[in-house]
C-alpha cells in the first residue's frame, strides 16, 4: 500500500466499504467483533487513524443514496430541496446524492427494493431512506448495515432496524400545538373537532394522532371522528364532503398532513371561512393563497426541508468524521399565519 493511507485505500485493501472501516473505529457502532479487530489490526500496521484532513485527500467520492417515496409533491419535494441544498455546501468534499424520487402505486415494495439492490451493489457510503415503513423495510435495512452501509431514516421512523439515526419533526410537540390553537380559534363553548391525517398506517401519522387526541380533552375540545385520507387527495376529497353531509357539529378541523388542500377547497367553496376554524400543516403555494384568503387560520410548519438537510449532512459527518449523531433529530415545529406567512415561503427552496 501507498504511504499516504486514507479510509478508502484501507476499505479497498480489506474489500469492505469505506463507512464499515469508519465503523470500527466507534465502539458503540453495530459491526461483529470479527470484522472491528481485523479492520483495527490492519489501521495499526499501516499507521493509519480516521481524521477529517486524511478524508480530503482521497481523490475518491463518497456517494449517499437517497429514497423518497413522493405521496404528496408539496411536502416532499421540501424535503427534497434540503437534501439537494446540503449536497450543493458539501461539493467541496466530493460527495454527492443519488436520489430516487418513487411515485406510490401497488408495486411500490417492489420498486423500493430494486433501488436498495442497486444502492448496495454500486457500493453507495451511506443511504438516506423514507416513504415505506414495514417489516420488509426493517430487513432490508439491517441488511444494508450489516454489509457496512449506514442507514438513516426520514420522517418516518423504524427503531426496531439498525438503522443510524431518524431526521424527523416533533410529532408530540406539533399534535399539542394543533389542540391548544384549535381552542384559542373556535370562539363558543361547544368545541368539537375533527382530525384528517395522512395514512394511518405511517408511524409519523399515528403519533400525530395520538399526541393530537390525547391533548384534546386538556384544552376542551371534542374529538368527533379521525378521517384517514390514506395520503390520496381524492380520497381526501370524499371524506370531507362524508363529514360534512353526516355531520352539523363541526367546530374546528386539523389537518396532520399536507393533503390539505381538498379540505381548503371544501370550506371555501361551501363559505365556510371563519365559521370552521382550519389548522393545517406546513406551507406550500397552493396552501399559501388559502392562508391569505383566512380559509386556514393557522398552519403548523414542520420544516421537511430541515429534516432533509440534517439527514444528509448527518449521515456525511458520521461517514468521513466517525461523528456520533444522536438517535432522533428533530424539526422544531413553528405555526404560521397571515401576518408572518412571508417569513416561510421560501424556506423549501434549494
Amino acid at each position: 500500500m501507498n504511504k499516504k493511507i486514507t479510509i478508502y485505500t484501507l476499505a479497498e485493501e480489506l474489500e469492505v466499504s469505506a463507512s464499515t472501516v469508519s465503523r470500527a473505529f466507534n465502539p458503540t457502532s453495530r459491526l461483529s467483533p470479527e470484522k472491528r479487530a481485523r479492520i483495527l489490526a490492519a489501521a495499526r500496521k499501516y499507521g493509519f487513524s480516521p481524521n477529517r484532513a486524511a478524508a480530503r485527500l482521497s481523490r475518491q467520492d463518497i456517494r449517499i443514496g437517497v429514497t423518497i417515496v413522493n405521496r404528496i409533491p408539496a411536502f416532499y419535494e421540501a424535503m427534497y430541496n434540503g437534501i439537494l441544498t446540503a449536497e450543493r455546501e458539501l461539493a467541496w468534499q466530493k460527495v454527492t446524492a443519488d436520489v430516487r424520487m418513487l411515485s406510490p402505486g401497488n408495486d411500490i415494495g417492489e420498486r423500493w427494493t430494486q433501488v436498495l439492490n442497486e444502492f448496495r451493489e454500486t457500493g453507495c457510503d451511506g443511504v438516506i431512506l423514507h416513504g415505506i415503513y414495514d417489516q420488509d423495510a426493517v430487513f432490508k435495512i439491517n441488511e444494508l448495515v450489516d454489509a457496512g452501509i449506514p442507514v438513516v431514516t426520514l420522517h418516518n421512523d423504524l427503531p426496531a432496524s439498525k438503522r443510524l439515526f431518524n431526521s424527523t419533526s416533533n410529532t408530540r410537540m406539533i399534535g399539542e400545538i394543533a389542540a391548544e390553537l384549535l381552542s384559542a380559534l373556535i370562539h363558543r363553548p361547544r368545541k368539537n373537532v375533527v382530525i384528517f391525517t395522512g395514512s394511518m398506517s405511517s408511524p409519523i401519522h399515528q403519533q400525530l394522532f395520538l399526541s393530537f387526541s390525547s391533548a384534546c380533552p386538556r384544552e376542551g375540545l371534542t374529538l368527533l371522528q379521525n378521517y384517514d385520507t390514506m395520503d390520496m387527495p381524492a380520497f381526501a376529497q370524499r371524506l370531507v364532503e362524508e363529514a360534512f353531509s353526516t355531520r352539523d357539529d363541526i367546530d374546528g378541523i386539523y389537518v396532520s398532513s399536507a393533503n390539505s388542500i381538498p379540505i381548503c377547497e371544501y370550506l371555501e367553496k361551501h363559505n365556510l371561512a371563519g365559521k370552521v376554524a382550519l389548522v393545517t400543516s406546513d406551507t406550500f403555494e397552493q396552501l399559501n393563497a388559502y392562508i391569505r384568503s383566512g380559509v386556514v387560520s393557522a398552519t403548523i410548519y414542520q420544516d421537511p426541508f430541515r429534516q432533509g438537510k440534517n439527514a444528509f449532512t448527518n449521515l456525511y459527518r458520521h461517514i468521513v468524521e466517525n461523528a456520533e449523531i444522536p438517535h432522533i433529530l428533530q424539526s422544531n415545529p413553528q405555526i404560521v399565519m397571515r401576518s408572518n406567512l412571508s417569513l416561510f415561503e421560501d424556506k423549501q427552496q434549494p
